[in-house]
């Protein structure tokens, strides 16, 4: 019978010579040990994931990808938001619980202000919002650069579901009806009700 130690114990002898002793090692560490975080290293994580929430609009460009003419109607809707709903919200049959005015605001005070504003309401459980943006009719370089520029933001808001113009009653072209996802708290509630039935 072939034993492996012994001819690695040969082995290592022919290579080193007699007086050469391997080290014993009965024990192996454990290398997870190694890479688990320390309590600083756990902490500055937390931090920069609570400064990356904090700041929402850092990833939102203010160069206009597309300038929406000024009879063009703001219509945007994540892939899975059903057409019965999506109608629902073009129609304006849900509320607005919360609304934000950008009117008055610079490029860069309206984009902090949007990102800012559905971040809050997504936290709060607020799923339906008003943006006034207004019309822009004398903005530079072209009419319409708030509200080209909140057509470009809001899909790319990961709490945004669906966004579209509002009906007259609410502003209409100059105002955006924004549909915003459930949060977790939300989800939960949602599932106990359902569970009670």
């Amino acid at each position: 019978m072939y034993d492996n130690n012994r001819s690695q114990d040969d082995s290592f002898d022919s290579l080193l010579g007699d007086d050469v002793v391997p080290l014993k090692h009965d024990t192996i560490g454990d290398i997870r040990q190694a890479f688990t975080p320390t309590l600083a290293q756990l902490e500055r994580q937390k931090a920069a994931a609570a400064e990356a929430q904090d700041q929402p609009a850092d990833a939102l460009s203010e160069i206009i990808q597309h300038w929406l003419e000024p009879g063009e109607v703001i219509s945007w809707r994540h892939d899975g938001v059903q057409d019965g709903v999506f109608r629902s919200l073009k129609r304006g049959d849900y509320t607005p619980s919360a609304s934000l005015s950008l009117q008055q605001h610079n490029v860069t005070q309206a984009r902090h202000a949007l990102a800012n504003f559905i971040h809050d309401c997504y936290q709060r459980g607020v799923r339906n919002a008003l943006i006034i943006h207004g019309m822009s009719k004398h903005s530079q370089p072209k009419p319409g650069l708030l509200r080209s520029l909140c057509g470009q933001w809001l899909p790319q808001l990961e709490p945004v579901l669906a966004a579209h113009s509002a009906r007259p009653e609410h502003g209409g072209l100059g105002a955006t009806y924004v549909m915003i996802r459930k949060n977790n708290a939300a989800k939960i509630a949602n599932k106990e009700r359902n569970r009670r039935r």
